[in-house]
C-alpha cells in the first residue's frame, strides 16, 4: 500500500510523523511524496496560528482531490479544536502515534505514552529530532497549545532518551535536536530536569552536536547555561514574543525584557557570537506604536540570527480571544513588514561576522551545483565544492545576506 503523510507545525509533530512512518514501514507499506496517488493520506495536523488551521484544511482537501477513493488520516493539533470534524473518507486518531497503523487497518486505538515512543531514523533527513516531553501549563493568553496538546507534564525517562539518542548517532545521525511541547519543563513531573539530562547526553560517543529546540526565557538558567559546551551548539531559540512590558504582562509571559536581556548578556559571555533566534508577534490587543517600537528597539540590539514574525490572531480557548482587538489587520500586515525589514537588516549583519573565517557545515542536500548546510550556529550556507550530504566539511564564508552564509570547501571532514 502506498502511504502519503504530510506533517504542519512544530519539531514535536515532525517527530511524531516519522513514529507514523516507521508504523507503516514496520509491516511493508511504502511512502510516496503527498502530492502523489496514495492510497492513504495522512495529516499531521497544527492550529497555533489561524494560517496552520487554514494549511490544515487546504492539505485535507488537496488529499482528497488527489485520490477521491484514498482514505485520509487527521491526526494532530487541529482534531482537538474540530473533534467534530466530518468529512467523507477523512479518520480522526488522536491515539499513540506509533499505533496508527493498527488504527486503520483494525481499528484499534492506544493511549499516548511518551515512554514508549522511540524513532530509529529521521527519514530524508540529516539531523534527528527526539521528542523528551509533552504538555504545557505556561497558558500565555494568545496560545492554544495547553488545550491542544495538554497541560499536564509528561517526561520521557532519561535512560529512554539516552538509548534513543545512542541508536540515532549509531545510525550515523550526528546531530540530534531535542524538543517537546515545553521543553523547560522537562522533568516537572519527577524525573531529572534538562540540565541533569543534557549531562548524561554529552557522553554519548559520537554525538558531534546536541541542539535545544524553542526554550521559553524563564528556563535558560545559569544550570542550563553551564552545560552549554560541546557537543551542546552555540544557538539557542529563546522566544521573546514582545519587546514591550506592558504587552507580555498582558501575554501572560513571565519575565520582562531586561530579564530577556540579562539572558542574552549571559550567553554573549559564553560566546560573543553566541546565535539567538525568537519568535515576535505583532499586533496583540493593546500594542501601541511605542509598544511596537519597543520590540524594533530590541531586535536591533540583541542582533538576532533569525526572528520568526507572527501576526496575531485569536485562538478558541485562550483568554485574549475574548479580548477586543485594538490592531486592524492592515496595521498588523504593515507592522509586520516593518519589523521584517530591521529583521533582514539584523540577520545580515550578524552573519557577516562570519566573512572570512572557516565553519564547520553539516551538509544536508545538493541542489544543482550547490550544497546547504548548517553551522553549529544555526547558521544556513550555501557553498560550491566537494561534499556529501551527512558530512561534515569545512568552509571557507566569502560573504553574506539575511538568509545565507555564502562560500566554498577546504578540507572535507570525516
Amino acid at each position: 500500500m502506498k502511504v502519503a503523510i504530510f506533517t504542519l507545525g512544530c519539531k514535536t509533530n515532525q517527530y511524531e510523523s516519522e513514529l507514523i512512518r516507521e508504523s507503516f514501514e514496520r509491516i511493508g507499506d511504502s511512502f510516496v511524496d503527498f502530492k502523489s496517488v496514495a492510497d492513504v493520506y495522512i495529516i499531521n495536523s497544527c492550529v497555533v496560528t489561524g494560517k496552520a488551521e487554514a494549511e490544515t484544511r487546504k492539505a485535507i482537501n488537496d488529499a482528497t482531490r488527489s485520490n477521491p477513493n484514498a482514505k485520509v488520516i487527521l491526526t494532530g493539533c487541529f482534531i482537538c479544536v474540530h473533534d467534530d470534524f466530518s468529512k467523507k473518507n477523512v479518520l480522526l486518531y488522536s491515539g499513540d502515534k506509533s499505533n496508527i497503523v493498527d488504527f486503520f487497518y483494525s481499528g484499534n486505538s492506544s493511549s499516548v505514552d511518551i515512554n514508549t515512543e522511540l524513532i530509529n531514523k529521521f527519514s530524508e533527513h540529516t539531523r534527528a529530532v527526539v521528542k523528551i516531553e509533552e504538555g504545557c501549563n505556561n497558558f500565555c493568553t494568545y496560545c492554544i497549545v495547553p488545550y491542544t496538546r495538554g497541560h499536564k507534564i509528561l517526561s520521557k525517562e532519561v535512560s529512554n532518551v539516552v538509548e534513543e539518542v545512542k541508536g540515532l548517532v549509531q545510525g550515523g545521525y550526528r546531530e540530534v535536536i531535542l524538543t517537546g511541547t515545553e521543553i523547560g519543563k522537562y522533568g516537572e513531573d519527577s524525573v531529572p530536569n534538562l540540565s541533569l539530562l543534557i549531562r548524561q547526553l554529552k557522553k554519548i560517543e559520537g554525538l558531534k552536536r546536541l541542539r535545544i529546540s524553542s526554550i521559553h526565557p524563564k528556563h535558560v538558567t545559569d544550570e542550563l547555561i553551564e552545560e552549554i559546551e560541546p557537543p551542546i551548539v552555540p544557538h539557542l531559540h529563546v522566544s521573546l514574543q514582545s519587546g514591550d512590558n506592558e504587552v507580555l504582562k498582558k501575554m501572560n509571559r513571565g519575565y520582562t525584557r531586561e530579564d530577556y536581556l540579562q539572558i542574552v548578556q549571559k550567553l554573549r559571555t559564553i560566546d560573543p557570537n553566541f546565535s539567538i533566534s525568537t519568535d515576535i508577534i505583532v499586533g496583540f490587543p493593546g500594542e501601541t506604536e511605542d509598544a511596537f517600537f519597543n520590540s524594533i528597539e530590541i531586535v536591533r540590539f540583541v542582533h538576532f540570527s533569525k526572528v520568526h514574525i507572527f501576526r496575531f490572531s485569536k485562538r478558541p480557548f485562550t483568554p485574549a480571544f475574548f479580548i477586543n482587538e485594538t490592531v486592524s489587520e492592515a496595521l498588523k500586515k504593515t507592522r509586520a513588514e516593518r519589523l521584517k525589514e530591521v529583521v533582514k537588516f539584523e540577520q545580515k549583519d550578524f552573519k557577516e561576522r562570519f566573512v572570512g573565517n572557516t565553519v564547520e557545515v553539516l551538509v544536508e542536500e545538493k541542489t544543482g551545483e550547490y550544497f546547504t548546510g548548517f553551522t553549529p550556529y544555526y547558521l544556513k550556507v550555501q557553498f560550491k565544492g566537494n561534499a556529501s550530504p551527512g558530512s561534515f566539511a569545512n568552509i571557507l564564508v566569502e560573504k553574506a545576506d539575511s538568509e545565507f552564509l555564502f562560500g566554498k570547501t577546504l578540507t572535507p571532514l570525516l
